[in-house]
């Protein structure tokens, strides 16, 4: 199921100039073991294909948020301040939700 670089940039519509294949390589592994950890890998090709999609929007967001102190956005044009970027991704989340392992602590 892990998708190549070719793939994920062509996604991201980031060129190598803005972000070095080391960069990318490195977001999409750590996305990768993150879901990994959370979600169970399903074998029918309607998961995989949703498994893959919540991966794209995982390095999205990372790739998103490289650059923002402390996750901030609106630092300077922001109505009523800075605001922090969400921890929860719907989108993520939608994508992920059948495959979902439960943990009970």
């Amino acid at each position: 199921m892990p998708l190549d670089l070719a793939t994920v940039r062509g996604y991201l519509q980031v060129p190598a100039t803005l972000l070095t294949d080391e960069d990318l390589t490195r977001m999409l592994a750590a996305s990768l073991a993150d879901q990994r950890a959370r979600c169970s890998t399903p074998t029918d090709p309607e998961g995989v294909a949703a498994l893959e999609q919540a991966l794209l929007r995982r390095v999205q967001r990372e790739v998103a948020a490289r650059n923002l102190p402390l996750g901030m956005v609106g630092l300077d044009a922001a109505e009523y301040g800075p605001a922090a970027l969400a921890a929860y991704d719907a989108l993520v989340e939608s994508h992920e939700r059948a495959y979902r392992i439960p943990v009970l602590a």
